[in-house]
Formats: C-alpha cells, sequence, structure tokens
C-alpha cells in the first residue's frame, strides 16, 4: 500500500501547542468566572438574578465538559502527529492534516462560543456587580 504524504506547510506542533495552552486558560476562565457567579448569588436576591445565576452555571458547566472532551481529543491527535512524523520520516499524511484541519475547526468554534458566552456574563456582571 502506497501511502501519500505532505510536508506540514504550517507549524503543525506550534498550533497543536498553541491549542492546548488555549483550553487551559479557558478552564482557568471558568473558575473565575464560577467565583464571581458565587458572588453575585450571595449579593442579589432578586428572582430574576437568581434564574441567570443558574443559567450561567448550567453554561459553565457544558463549555467545562467540552473543553475536557477537547482536550482529549487534541491529545489524541496529538499522538497521531508524533506517530505519523516518526513513521514517515518528518512527514504527515494527507488524513492526518485533514484531521488537523477538522480540529482547528473545532477549538475555532469551541473558542467562538466560549467567548461569546464570557461576553454574555460580562453583561451580566456588569448589571449584577
Amino acid at each position: 500500500m502506497i501511502t501519500d504524504t505532505l510536508s506540514p506547510t504550517v507549524n503543525i506542533n506550534a498550533e497543536f501547542s498553541s491549542w492546548l495552552r488555549g483550553i487551559d486558560f479557558y478552564q482557568d476562565e471558568i473558575n473565575i468566572m464560577n467565583k464571581r457567579l458565587k458572588d453575585v448569588a450571595n449579593r442579589n436576591s432578586a428572582i430574576e438574578a437568581k434564574k441567570q445565576v443558574e443559567q450561567f452555571q448550567n453554561q459553565f458547566e457544558v463549555h467545562g465538559e467540552q473543553l475536557k472532551k477537547l482536550k482529549h481529543s487534541l491529545n489524541n491527535h496529538g499522538t497521531n502527529i508524533e506517530s505519523d512524523l516518526i513513521s514517515h520520516h518528518g512527514q504527515l499524511e494527507r488524513n492526518t492534516i485533514s484531521q488537523h484541519d477538522n480540529m482547528r475547526d473545532e477549538y475555532v468554534n469551541t473558542e467562538k462560543l466560549f467567548n461569546e458566552m464570557r461576553h454574555d456574563f460580562n453583561r451580566f456582571l456588569s448589571k449584577y456587580m
């Protein structure tokens, strides 16, 4: 069987490492936002505030799980990259590059959704803090 390999045109390893650092950053952000959310919950007894606190708690949990899953997928992808580079003398199969492109799309989408939620949360904080 002949495998089709390509020399990576972008620094895939740097991009991969950047994604992992980004996920760690967003996981830290969730912890910080949870602390702020607890402050809001302790300071406000309004029904509307309590509803929004619960909504943000749920969103933080969902985003946290998404980040864990993405990190797991990235770690598996990183293992595939390493294996490919070793097996093909510094080259990557087209399939690995395609998977990398898919991981990029997933990371960018996750980051976009997280930032939208964070902006909503900051607007909420400005209203109730």
